[in-house]
């Protein structure tokens, strides 16, 4: 069907303007929306291009994880031979006898004076 214009009296030159402006206006409200969708699209994409920006510092961190647990492991190893070591150390001090240690306590029964005396003199 043929859309006719709201004036059916117009001559044909007319009624072709009159359906060219109306043509005109829907390509411009067609124009309008596409610019919106154009916006709508690059706000996307903007959003898009954080959201990959923010990918990849996760992924720089999740790609250091393996690194930082391998250090862990070494610190938990050298930690973990530094205790074996030390309770070595303590066994095989205990399988030794200890060693006799000469301690001289004076006691008050033999004392020498001045004189090169020695004497009973308690203090």
């Amino acid at each position: 069907m043929e859309s006719r214009p709201s004036q059916p009296n117009l001559p044909p030159s007319l009624q072709i303007l009159y359906q060219k402006q109306q043509e005109y206006a829907g390509l411009q409200a067609l124009r309008e929306a596409s610019a919106e969708l154009v916006q709508r699209v690059e706000k996307l994409a903007e959003q898009s291009n954080i959201m990959a920006d923010g990918g990849e510092a996760v992924g720089g961190v999740l790609r250091n994880w393996p690194h930082v647990f391998s250090i862990l492991n070494l610190f938990a190893q050298q930690q973990a031979e530094a205790l074996s070591n030390q309770s070595r150390q303590e066994d095989e001090q205990e399988e030794q006898e200890p060693l006799p240690v000469l301690v001289r306590l004076p006691y008050g029964g033999e004392t020498s004076n001045k004189d090169g005396h020695e004497g009973n003199t308690a203090k």
